[in-house]
């Protein structure tokens, strides 16, 4: 079951009325939302709830040991404290590495073994991956570390902790909590208010129109087609593609994101906001804070920091720490190659902006002419050129299934022998213009100057914004097909 299927538009009332009808104590509704949780991912897979639960129950029951008070000198107790984070670590990472990376490493170390001439077998196992596994293995791992170091006191009911886990409207993918940020809001109940109730339909339907109109309009038509006959297609076609996906990915997950914090709301949860305008970053430090936030916020916190200020190798190696941490966000995304390369490209992006950034303030300190020509339109337009096009064009290898479509993709950017253009008719071309134009309205409302217009909006009476919200239904019921497509972001 996804957002976007039938059956949730039957689940997610009912759960929602039993919810609400319940009376309001922490304990009823908390153990409302643990049983969807439940029931929504066995509906996926039921046998693969185990891992779920049983991972759950784990970390909870190291979280309390982790909690516990310690004197200062007590030696043994903190060598147990170390061991008990070792093997939560251990539990979590490695059936992380199991379901998802086994035949990944398996494959690269068979071929590694074959180009020196030496015979290696070992199993590659098809291993169906357990669906949100990659989210919920992050949000239980920062837990334990918070817990570990004091940041964050260890949950003292059980209940609570498996709901922390186990929310269904993040479980799949994300946003990804903090401890901090979720568990006092399930530790008191909550009430319903009719501007919550507002916020979070009106959140939901953002993110269904950037999902099933922007992304599931726009993908199939324009960038499916290209990706799978890349030779057939002129140049042209492919830098629309290219375009086209850019569109997609945002739209599919920012989508998703908005949707699983609107729904959230529905039940008085605010989930951390994932996606904050990413295209209208000048940079790529400026990007990786706007774009999948919760996911870098999680890499720079807990691999970044700990690195470049902990007594390791990695101390003030600040370009070396950048390379791991994408490398690491590279493969969080995907266990194959092309996904590794795209994460060294932002490893090198970063660690190029971070040199350009310490060189030009050199030059303001010996000139203050160049503070001023940072702060000037052209700077900030040719830095927004530059860290949109370097994104765009890096989502080449995050798209193609492997180098070889890579290459042929990004060399026929430039030349192409194919004579074929993107065919969708007329009326399917005004549908794919508005979604595009939503996107950039979408972004636009947010600059200072246009920020207004949002604001006129949201001013205007209930009964008015009301039926503009209902045309907006009726033309996604003419121009959307209902649970036609699932999220990309399912297959992390």
């Amino acid at each position: 079951m996804s957002f976007v299927e039938v059956e949730f538009a039957f689940f997610l009332p009912v759960v929602l009325a039993l919810y609400w009808v319940m009376p309001r104590i922490r304990v009823l509704q908390n153990g409302v939302l643990l049983l969807a949780g439940w029931v929504f991912y066995a509906s996926w897979n039921w046998k693969l709830l185990a891992l779920l639960v049983g991972g759950s129950l784990i970390d909870y029951g190291l979280g309390r040991f982790l909690g516990r008070g310690v004197s200062a000198d007590d030696a043994t107790q903190g060598s147990r404290r170390r061991l008990a984070l070792g093997l939560s670590l251990c539990v979590n990472l490695g059936a992380l590495a199991y379901f998802k990376y086994e035949g990944f490493f398996a494959q690269s170390f068979n071929d590694l073994m074959g180009a020196f001439g030496l015979s290696a077998s070992l199993p590659v196992l098809q291993i169906i991956l357990p669906l949100g596994i990659s989210f919920y293995t992050l949000q239980r791992v920062g837990y334990i570390v918070d817990v570990y170091y004091r940041r964050l006191p260890a949950s003292r009911s059980l209940l609570d902790f498996l709901l922390f886990t186990g929310f269904f409207p993040q479980l799949t993918a994300g946003p990804i909590a903090r401890g901090a940020e979720l568990l006092p809001q399930l530790e008191k109940p909550r009430r319903l208010t009719a501007m919550l109730l507002a916020s979070g339909a009106a959140t939901v339907l953002l993110g269904y129109m950037l999902k099933a109109w922007v992304a599931d309009s726009i993908g199939p038509q324009l960038v499916d087609p290209v990706f799978a006959a890349s030779a057939q297609y002129t140049s042209g076609a492919h830098w629309l593609a290219l375009f086209g996906y850019t569109l997609q990915i945002f739209g599919d997950f920012a989508g998703y994101s908005l949707i699983a914090i609107g729904i959230a709301r529905l039940f008085g949860v605010e989930l951390p906001i994932n996606f904050d305008y990413p295209f209208l970053s000048k940079s790529l430090p400026e990007f990786w804070r706007r774009w999948h936030i919760t996911l870098n916020r999680w890499l720079f916190d807990y691999i970044y920091s700990p690195l470049v200020s902990g007594s390791g190798w990695f101390r003030g190696r600040f370009y070396s720490a950048l390379m791991l941490v994408f490398l690491a966000s590279g493969l969080w995304h995907g266990a194959a190659f092309t996904f590794v390369f795209w994460g060294v490209m932002h490893g090198i992006g970063m660690m190029v902006h971070r040199a350009w950034d310490e060189y030009y303030r050199s030059l303001c300190r010996k000139d203050r002419r160049y503070v001023a020509w940072r702060k000037t339109l052209g700077y900030s337009l040719a830095a927004w050129f530059v860290t949109q096009s370097y994104f765009v064009l890096s989502l080449i290898p995050f798209r193609a299934a492997d180098f070889g479509q890579t290459f042929a993709f990004a060399g026929r950017l430039l030349s192409s022998g194919g004579t074929q253009w993107a065919q969708v008719g007329t009326v399917p071309t005004l549908n794919l213009l508005l979604a595009a134009g939503f996107v950039l309205l979408y972004h636009l409302v947010e600059l200072p100057g246009l920020r207004r217009l949002r604001e006129l909006f949201f001013a205007v009476p209930a009964p008015l914004r009301g039926a503009a919200y209902g045309l907006v239904v009726i033309y996604l019921l003419l121009f959307v097909p209902v649970g036609a497509s699932t999220f990309i972001y399912r297959q992390f």
